[in-house]
């Protein structure tokens, strides 16, 4: 028992060391960036994220598509695999900060020969002996965190961990806008197919007229010729439509996780875009886009890494003791006359490594600027990508109103056409001409209304989430939060 005021006096000098620890936390940067108060285009007012934003197009057959994508996307489960190694390596970053124990439990025998002593009684023999010796002992030991390098540590796992969560966040939200494009993209082509096959119809009318007129002398070969050359290009377009509904099925499927067998049947029709568009404010972009968020957490990590390899340069002191017993029998392994233990401290300063740990800060450093720099070009190109959708979205408004008006205008003069053939006063070749122009128009609009939906997925996925002011609280795409304390386990 002579060591214990050793012990306790070493243990005096050190411990309040530990009162010149500084913190690991780094700075939180923003980006270099002037946010507008307002959009150039769109209403600005302040919204709640609704991050089901597809049920705003009201297709249950669509959300129901979305959801099984979500479920059974297996890139998505993927991601949802390295967020949890991320986690679980952001609770391993925080376990040097309490004592690490351990148990150990030991037996061993050994015999020992005496060589060469000339003990009594062993005439003509070797001397032995034989040892049993047991023991059980718990070791501790722990670091001091002087300088902040292991909490700081901690802060880059957590927040390298939160990146992940806003990674898997934003591939939830692009895959659930694939599945949406591609939903539309499927119900706009099998709309185009059906138009298609009545221009087949319409031509096909057409030729057959033109061809009994030609047979009558009444119409030129050239005439005929021209007919059957529009009535093949029709039965061209039938293909190319079905070939794009095909696509566009085997990707919906492919999304989902399913086999893909072609077997998906899409609704026949699509969805009105409204008109109004109830952006939000510029600076809420900073917080409901996932790869805003990905981008300044791994900004954070880099700046964490600074501190980290900071702290590097000063001394580190770790604190190493253990106890327990040694005995040759077993029943004494828990008796305290045979207590052995030990007390180490430990402190050791870098003195020379050829400018290593200097270069780590320069490098540590280098590495916050980039990211720093990555973040406020994502920042820039978040502002540019809505600001191009709210603009691209006013203009096809503006097409499609105008070709509304103009197929409009064509109706007006299909009657027009049909009334006149009725009184003899045109040929039929008017009439078919008029129904072609209409249903050429009725595909231009089809096509505008899909690149309304696409631009509006778009918008959405530039905004971060739907423009509903009663969103849910909770959702698939939400953050999974992170503490960047760290959990502490085994």
């Amino acid at each position: 028992m002579a060591m214990r005021p050793l012990s306790l006096l070493l243990l005096a000098v050190l411990l309040p060391v530990t009162g010149c620890y500084r913190s690991g936390a780094p700075p939180q940067r923003q980006p270099r960036v002037q946010v507008p108060a307002v959009w150039n285009s769109g209403e600005a007012t302040e919204r709640t994220v609704d991050v089901h934003w597809w049920k705003q197009f009201g297709d249950p057959q669509l959300d129901a598509m979305i959801e099984e994508a979500l479920s059974n996307n297996h890139q998505l489960l993927a991601a949802a695999d390295r967020l949890e190694a991320a986690l679980n390596q952001a609770r391993i970053a925080g376990a040097d900060l309490v004592p690490s124990m351990g148990f150990a439990l030991n037996s061993s025998r050994q015999r020992q020969n005496f060589i060469g002593l000339p003990l009594p009684g062993f005439a003509g023999r070797v001397p032995q002996a034989t040892y049993t010796l047991m023991g059980v002992g718990l070791d501790i030991s722990w670091e001091a965190d002087l300088w902040g390098r292991i909490r700081s540590g901690q802060v880059r796992a957590g927040a390298l961990a939160s990146a992940q969560s806003a990674d898997l966040a934003a591939a939830r939200h692009s895959l659930a806008a694939q599945t949406a494009k591609a939903w539309f993209a499927s119900a706009a082509a099998q709309l185009q197919l059906a138009l298609a096959r009545e221009m087949v119809a319409s031509y096909k009318t057409t030729s057959q007229w033109v061809q009994k007129r030609f047979e009558a002398g009444f119409q030129t070969a050239l005439e005929f010729r021209m007919a059957l050359a529009d009535l093949s290009e029709a039965e061209s377009l039938v293909h190319l439509r079905r070939e794009q509904l095909d696509r566009g099925i085997l990707q919906i499927e492919l999304l989902a996780g399913r086999y893909p067998g072609g077997e998906l049947k899409v609704r026949d029709g699509l969805p009105v875009v409204a008109s109004q568009v109830p952006a939000g404010l510029p600076s809420e972009l900073l917080t409901r886009r996932p790869d805003l968020i990905a981008a300044q957490r791994r900004l954070l990590a880099s700046d964490a890494g600074i501190v980290q390899s900071q702290a590097a340069l000063h001394p580190r002191l770790s604190l190493t003791t253990g106890g327990g017993t040694a005995t040759d029998s077993l029943l004494s392994l828990l008796n305290g006359n045979y207590a052995v233990w030990n007390l180490l401290g430990n402190l050791v300063q870098p003195i020379f490594q050829g400018g290593r740990l200097r270069r780590q800060v320069d490098i540590a450093r280098s590495r916050s600027e980039e990211a720093l720099e990555i973040y406020t070009d994502a920042v820039l190109k978040a502002f540019g990508e809505v600001e191009t959708a709210l603009t691209v979205e006013s203009l096809l408004h503006d097409r499609l109103r105008e070709l509304e008006e103009s197929a409009a205008e064509a109706r007006a003069a299909r009657k027009q056409a049909q009334l006149r053939y009725r009184h003899g006063q045109g040929g039929v070749l008017t009439v078919l001409e008029t129904e072609r122009r209409i249903l050429n128009m009725k595909s231009q609009i089809l096509a505008l209304q899909h690149l309304l939906l696409d631009n509006r997925i778009d918008l959405h996925l530039a905004l971060g989430g739907g423009f509903d002011p009663n969103a849910p609280a909770g959702s698939p795409g939400a953050l999974i939060p992170v503490m960047f304390e760290g959990e502490q386990g085994k």
